[in-house]
């Protein structure tokens, strides 16, 4: 996915009250289907420690789950 379309995405993710990395985390998530946090902070370049952070978020609303492996493994 090139910037455009994930900005557009992220931009409509905020507008419904997600926060700023959450909703890139979840842009990242949904194009790589499933990643670690490395991974994700790669392709969207959210600093890796606040990718967790961005998880718990979408996780508590039910947009993505997380996979208890080592290193931990996200899926949208």
């Amino acid at each position: 996915m090139s910037d455009g379309p994930r900005l557009e995405a992220s931009e409509q993710l905020q507008a419904l009250g997600v926060g700023g990395y959450a909703a890139r985390t979840f842009v990242g998530l949904v194009e790589l289907e499933s990643g670690t946090a490395k991974a994700v902070s790669e392709t969207v370049d959210v600093p890796r420690t606040r990718v967790y952070d961005a998880v718990e978020e979408l996780a508590e609303l039910g947009l993505v789950t997380v996979e208890e492996t080592t290193p931990k493994r996200f899926r949208s």
